[in-house]
């Protein structure tokens, strides 16, 4: 027995004589025929029914063989059509040619056509499985020559981008296009934290994003095993996959279904990983992992070139920033140090030079303003070489306890809290955060200073922190000083500028290191603020997820 279905012919012949034989002889060859007495009828039963070939009699009432052929060539392709013709008209079978029939045979007077018939049926349908299998042999062909031309251009373009964004765009564009994928992802070596992923680029129905802090620890989620392993997979149900990592939907927006992921090797080896995910129709198969690999060879030494480009554009950056920082420094060494060293050699000589003639409550008060010049200049050049150490030092980040750090803050400021009585609230409890202690620690004190300096009395200052949506932490020093104009708040995180009020005490450099602190720390420094209502200071750093 076979479970193939068995081929329908639609026989129309007016004869019913000649239709009965015709019908027999095609059911002793394992055919199913359907019987039309005419061409209107039978265009009828070829409208609601399904068959796999035609053999339609020239001779017919109402409509002829040929004006049935005329009406479905009219549609468009004939199906598979045998025309039978009598003796001498061999003409209209050359018109049903020209139609599109497949063949034709001619009615003899003893019914010899009857034993060809089967013969040219299985011939007519042989022919139309040629048809069909070149068909998609040409449909392929047409498919590689356009994915070739794809991965052509792409390779060009690639070679011509220098911006590391622009390029991972056109990848993940090219990359969806070629696969017939949803979306796709790009993850690179992440530089400050070797042997970690970070999510470059996120390519999700038609929208590119660039996730903040999305990264996989070694061998994490299919991406990090196929960097720790170096190979490609190809991924049909990824939501059982024991690699797969939910946590990358959840940032991403993707309903992961399915993907491919390739390695991305570089001049000097793995770079990080590309991803496809969610075939649009069907599942990824072993042609769309070829071709996910031929564009991840060009594509990852165009990132390696892109990155090199930014490299010398940041160090470039970089070298401006020193130069314009060494000449500001001049300045700043010239004046900040100058004024608290003024006080130390004057009231040091005025000492020197009437020491036993000045009253002792005198004398104690000069040497209190020699130690307090003294502090400044220490605080100064500790700022100083803090401010320089955080650009040159890299550290991993490690889970900050901020409870403990408010606490050293806060003993580091013992002085300032008995010169100004201030009220300080905590939170109960705080969210964690990736960075470094005592860099962190560094901030707070800068902010918590400025505060103490400028709030009014009473003076009271609200510390909190808050997990954002984004996952990172934001943390914030609010108080209740005169605030600051649009104009203050835009030149408060250059480096070594200072307010030109009155109230402003102090050097100028500690938001500078604030800001500098926050962006080797991968976060970000700012302030809110209107005039007379206190400001708020804050700073954002990457959230901790265990």
């Amino acid at each position: 027995m076979t479970d193939q279905k068995p081929i329908r012919i639609l026989y129309m012949e007016d004869n019913l004589e000649v239709a009965s034989l015709v019908k027999a002889r095609l059911l002793e060859s394992g055919y199913q025929v359907d019987h039309a007495l005419d061409g209107e009828q039978g265009l009828a039963m070829y409208d609601s029914g399904s068959y796999d070939i035609i053999a339609v009699d020239q001779h017919m009432p109402v409509r002829d063989g040929l004006s049935v052929l005329q009406t479905l060539a009219a549609r468009g392709p004939l199906p598979p059509t045998i025309m039978v013709t009598g003796t001498g008209n061999e003409t209209i079978a050359v018109e049903a040619m020209k139609l599109g029939a497949s063949d034709y045979l001619v009615k003899d007077v003893d019914g010899g056509y009857l034993k060809l018939l089967p013969s040219v049926i299985q011939q007519v349908l042989q022919q139309q499985q040629l048809v069909k299998e070149n068909r998609q042999v040409l449909a392929t062909l047409q498919q590689r020559n356009r994915d070739l031309a794809l991965l052509n251009q792409a390779g060009r373009a690639f070679t011509t981008i220098l911006n590391l964004q622009q390029l991972t765009h056109l990848l993940l564009q090219t990359a969806t296009q070629l696969v017939g994928a949803r979306g796709g992802s790009i993850w690179l070596w992440d530089e400050d934290e070797p042997g970690y992923l970070i999510c470059q680029m996120v390519f999700n129905q038609g929208e590119h994003r660039s996730p903040m802090n999305l990264h996989l620890k070694p061998g994490e989620g299919i991406a990090g095993w196929v960097a720790l392993h170096e190979e490609s997979i190809i991924v049909p149900h990824a939501q059982n996959n024991p690699r797969f990592s939910p946590k990358i939907d959840a940032q991403t927006g993707f309903r992961t279904t399915s993907l491919i992921a390739v390695p991305l090797h570089g001049r000097e080896g793995l770079i990080g990983v590309l991803e496809v995910v969610n075939k649009l129709e069907g599942s990824f198969n072993a042609n769309d992992l070829t071709l996910a690999q031929a564009l991840s060879t060009p594509a990852a030494i165009a990132i390696d070139n892109a990155r090199m480009v930014d490299d010398l554009r940041r160090h470039a950056v970089e070298l401006q920033e020193r130069n314009e920082e060494l000449d500001a420094f001049s300045h700043t060494v010239a004046h900040d140090l100058k004024a608290p060293l003024v006080n130390i050699v004057g009231y040091a000589e005025v000492l020197r030079d009437n020491y036993s003639g000045l009253p002792p409550q005198e004398t104690e008060n000069y040497l209190h303003i020699i130690a307090r010049a003294g502090r400044k200049m220490s605080n100064l050049i500790d700022e100083l070489l803090l401010l320089a150490g955080v650009r040159q030092l890299n550290v991993p980040p490690q889970p900050l306890a901020m409870e403990q750090i408010i606490a050293d803050v806060l003993e580091r400021l013992d002085y300032l809290l008995q010169e100004t009585p201030t009220k300080i609230i905590t939170p109960s409890a705080w969210p964690i955060a990736l960075g470094h202690a005592p860099w962190v620690e560094e901030i707070w004190a800068n902010y918590l200073s400025n505060a103490i300096k400028y709030g009014r009395a009473p003076c009271r200052i609200e510390l909190g922190g808050a997990e954002q949506a984004d996952g990172t932490v934001r943390f914030w020093v609010k108080d209740n000083g005169p605030g600051l104009s649009q104009d203050e708040q835009k030149r408060l995180f250059i480096p070594f500028t200072r307010l030109s009020q009155i109230r402003v005490q102090g050097h100028g450099l500690g938001l500078s290191i604030v800001r500098r602190i926050a962006e080797k720390l991968k976060g970000q420094a700012g302030v809110e603020s209107v005039p007379g209502e206190g400001s708020t200071f804050y700073f954002i750093l990457p959230g901790y997820s265990q």
